[in-house]
């Protein structure tokens, strides 16, 4: 609604301090919140300059830290490895960003330490399609000392995390995250309208599993349907894929769970090579011997796949169903 995108806007300038002088530079997609009302809207909103570009291209995005010097922006994982690859990133300043935010899905800690070296504080914004998406924040001045955390519930938001019962979990125990705020959906379109449907008491159950610390800091450990139960044992597959990213040769990675009669579920890694020499000589055993020091022994993948490219969504997302039917199905 018109008055979810108002409170989404005072999220987002609570989000990111939005002053007087800032100016967002906005390269992803407008069909998709995160290009549309994580920064872009709610800057227009505050009479804050936005560069927009009509697509996302990491060329165009270097150059705009020299000609336009926008003080914020906006990385998906997918575009923020596309920066760092771009020959040009290491010799253009990027003085003039009081930091970077970051979202989508899973952030390798790897790629939030590469800006953090550089300067550029890198918060995330957490939430959904239906959240509005502004929900929970790790702003600016927490991001260097709380790496791959979510942060905190925006003011108006409130956040809870339930165990499979619906029961609130404790510090450091892992629940579904659900979510109330004035920026939620009012609910999903059907034949009869839309009558909350996707709500449960006002409550948008998001899917996702999260941790919350004892200061409130919640952290998002990957998605329920993502999780992998090898032998009873809950397996996260971002805890692996933050590794595989920190082994040279590895462009891009994925982890999913495959059926297996013994064990119930097995995870499977899925590698695209870098083209440098180092790609074209990883071998499985290289990735499994990365993962042995790293990970313990139960969550070790079972297979380590290479191709040639993941199936992903427009923003970059990798569609992990796809990816699970192209292993069943070969």
């Amino acid at each position: 609604t018109q008055a979810a995108l108002l409170a989404n806007a005072r999220a987002s300038a609570w989000a990111h301090d939005l002053v007087t002088g800032d100016k967002v530079l906005s390269t992803l997609p407008m069909f998709h919140v995160g290009g549309l009302c994580i920064q872009t809207l709610p800057a227009l909103l505050a009479g804050i300059e936005v560069v927009l570009h009509p697509r996302f291209d990491p060329a165009a995005w270097l150059d705009e830290m020299i000609t336009s010097c926008p003080t914020l922006s906006l990385l998906v994982p997918a575009t923020m490895r596309a920066v760092f690859e771009h020959p040009r990133c290491a010799d253009t300043s990027l003085a003039c960003l009081r930091g970077v935010m970051t979202g989508s899905s899973t952030v390798p800690v790897a790629y939030l330490e590469t800006l953090h070296a550089r300067g550029v504080p890198v918060g995330q914004v957490y939430g959904t399609t239906e959240t509005g998406p502004v929900s929970i924040v790790l702003r600016l001045p927490d991001a260097m000392a709380r790496v791959g955390a979510s942060g905190w519930p925006q003011p108006e938001a409130q956040v809870k995390l339930i165990d499979a019962q619906g029961q609130e979990v404790g510090p450091g125990e892992t629940g579904e995250v659900c979510l109330r705020a004035a920026n939620l959906m009012r609910g999903y379109w059907s034949a009869q309208g839309i009558n909350g449907i996707g709500l449960q008491d006002g409550w948008f159950h998001s899917g996702d599993l999260g941790q919350r610390a004892e200061d409130g800091c919640i952290t998002i450990v990957g998605r329920s349907k993502d999780m992998v139960i090898s032998g009873g044992e809950n397996i996260y597959p971002a805890e692996i894929e933050n590794q595989l990213v920190t082994l040279p040769g590895v462009a891009e990675s994925a982890v999913v769970g495959v059926a297996d009669a013994r064990w119930g579920e097995v995870p499977v890694a899925v590698l695209v090579r870098s083209a440098d020499a180092a790609g074209q000589a990883l071998s499985a055993e290289a990735v499994l011997a990365h993962l042995q020091s790293r990970i313990a022994r139960f969550k070790l993948p079972r297979r380590v796949v290479f191709m040639d490219g993941l199936p992903k969504s427009a923003l970059g997302k990798v569609l992990k169903p796809q990816l699970q039917q192209l292993l069943t199905n070969p």
